[in-house]
């Protein structure tokens, strides 16, 4: 929806993607746990910025804060499985073995109905 309202994506193709992705969830289960790892767009730009790959360097910011409100809101009305939020702002679960292991737990507290 986002390169759609970014006049990235013109009607057709948004219509066509639109029908393809229905087609698809009409035939796929739902995940046992949909995990929502939320961050700031300033600190998504910041992670764009350190991973360096030269593809992503021009995403600007105003297509990443519509990106992240549309996200915000989907994730709102998402109601297919339980949810988890992960504030990811400080927390660094790829390099950080502590923070990789709370995310593990946390996860595994949801699918076993515990409080996260």
């Amino acid at each position: 929806m986002n390169l759609y309202k970014s006049k990235m994506l013109n009607e057709r193709d948004y219509h066509t993607y639109l029908a393809l992705f229905n087609s698809m969830v009409e035939h796929i289960s739902a995940p046992d746990l949909l995990i929502y790892l939320r961050c700031s767009v300033r600190a998504v730009r910041k992670r764009i910025r350190l991973r360096g790959r030269p593809e992503e360097q021009e995403v600007g910011p105003k297509y990443l804060k519509r990106l992240h409100s549309l996200y915000e809101s989907w994730f709102e009305r998402y109601d297919k499985s339980p949810t988890l939020i992960v504030d990811t702002e400080r927390v660094d679960y790829v390099h950080d073995m502590v923070h990789r292991l709370d995310l593990i737990e946390k996860i595994e507290a949801v699918m076993e109905g515990r409080p996260v």
